[in-house]
Formats: structure tokens, sequence, C-alpha cells
């Protein structure tokens, strides 16, 4: 029974070992009317958070023992829900854990800081991790990870990570309408590279088209003034059925046929008109950043 007990103090010890550790790393992040989130950095002078929570430009990131300093936004998506601030004072990144580390079952702690810069954490397992996936704004994702654990206010934009104390991915409640998730680190280092040397915004195809499904591809309900489906000849009521060739069955299937690669590119579009098909040719846009 001794054993048993040493055991689990040595555990308990390890884990807030890992907390502290992991804390050093880890702030608040002050830019919304309500409820604040935490983020964390990536690089010195670069801290990522999660992008739903920034409702203002004017940021403010608070340290341990509550020392705000002003930050700048440098960079948002907020089809994956990821921000990156800069700060001029340099704070500890922390290290991200390797893909195959991502397994059902991992003990998980999340980290985060409330407004007066407190420490916080919650403690469970990985519960789910799956393939690739496209969340409703449009975002790839390289992997479903959903963690079991509380998370509480301010935990969104919170680390994820490993007993050892690496960065399984940012925790967020933007990405799904019914559940926590997780962005991985893969997702995170290919996002974190594009805004930055994409000037802070990641393109996204756009047509200027509204969709609802119907049986065999997406139905337009209606066609933006001006826009590039509008330029490309597309009317209410065409049914899309392809776009570059590939097959379509929903408006989710429109999304993910025009990634950023997409952008100012000319596709053939694909319809069905009053039951005749028609191939039109459309230059696909760059979505504005507020639709």
């Amino acid at each position: 029974m001794a054993t048993e007990t040493g055991a689990l103090v040595a555990l308990s010890n390890d884990l807030a070992a890992t907390v502290e550790r992991v804390a050093a790393g880890v702030v608040a992040v002050e830019a919304r009317s309500r409820i604040g989130s935490s983020g964390f950095f990536i690089r010195p002078d670069l801290i990522l958070t999660a992008d739903h929570a920034l409702e203002s430009d004017e940021v403010e990131i608070v340290r341990a023992g509550g020392t705000a300093e002003p930050a700048t936004i440098v960079g948002r998506d907020p089809s994956t829900d990821l921000a990156l601030l800069r700060v001029t004072s340099p704070g500890t990144p922390l290290e991200f854990a390797a893909p195959e580390a991502l397994r059902v079952g991992a003990i998980a702690l999340a980290v985060a800081r409330d407004d007066d810069g407190d420490l916080a954490a919650s403690m469970g397992v990985i519960s789910a991790v799956g393939g690739a996936w496209r969340t409703w704004q449009g975002g790839d994702v390289d992997r479903f990870v959903r963690p079991d654990l509380s998370l509480y206010p301010r935990f969104s934009g919170s680390p994820l990570v490993d007993v050892g104390g690496r960065v399984f991915g940012l925790n967020t409640g933007g990405l799904s309408r019914r559940q926590v998730v997780t962005v991985p680190a893969t997702t995170i280092e290919r996002v974190v590279d594009a805004l930055l040397t994409r000037g802070g915004r990641i393109p996204r195809g756009y047509l200027g088209v509204a969709l609802q499904a119907v049986a065999g591809g997406a139905i337009v309900l209606g066609v933006e003034p001006g826009s590039p489906a509008d330029h490309g000849g597309l009317i209410v009521g065409d049914i899309i059925v392809a776009i570059g060739g590939a097959r379509v069955e929903d408006a989710d299937d429109v999304h993910a046929r025009l990634g950023s690669g997409t952008v100012g590119t000319e596709l053939a579009v694909d319809v069905l008109r009053g039951g005749s098909p028609k191939s039109l040719r459309v230059t696909v846009g760059d979505r504005p950043a507020d639709d």
C-alpha cells in the first residue's frame, strides 16, 4: 500500500512539475468584451491563440504575476481558428510533440491563465484521434483530435500538452458547434508558416454563391453581384455537379474544391440548368476576410 501511495505521489508531483514548466510559455489574452482566452509562445516573439476570441484589434497579454503588455495581431485564419500575436518582450516557446505521440488514451493536460495571470490546469486523456477533416468555415485540419477533460472559461487558445510538456495542439471551442477539439501541431505549423509568408492571412477560394445540397449536387440559391460566379455566368437555380472535373455532392464538396491554391485560376464549373448539362468557366476569387 505504501508503495502504491508513493507511486501516486510521484505521479502527482511529476504532473504538477510539467504544468509549472509549461506555464512559463502560457499567457492570458484579453481582446474581447467578456471572457478572455489563453495563448502560448511558439517563438520568443510570437504567441498562438484562438482566433474567435479576438473581438478587438486592441490586444493585451497577461503573464505570470499579472504583468500586462500590448500585443499586435500579425496573422489570422478563422477557418482553423488560429491567430498569431507579436510581443516585444520575449517569452519561452513551447515545444511541439511528434505526430505519432497523438494516441487515444494518452494523458493530456490543458494549461491556461486567467486575467490576473494566475495559472489553471485540467487533466484527462485524448479520447479520439481521427483523419483529416474540414471545418464549417472551410479550413483544412490534418487530424481530428478530441480531448476528454474539462475546459473551463478562458481555456480556448490554451495548449494541450503531454506528460513531458510537449504541445499536442491548441484547444478551441470555435471549430465545432457541439464539442471542444484540439487543432494538432501539424496544422499549427502549416498555418503559422502560411500566415508569416502571406501577409497575415491565408487566401481561400471564393465563388460568391449561396448553396444548398440537392440530389446529385448543390443548387445555387443566390449569386452575389460582381462575384466570380456572377462573372462566370452562374445563375440562381443552377445545380453544380462538378468543379475542375471533380464531382460535387453538396456545398461542403464545393468548398473542398476551392483550396488556397485555386485562387486566381480558371476552373470548369459543370452545372445542370433546367435539366440540361452546361459547362462554365469561372476564375476563382479570394474569399473576403469577413465572409
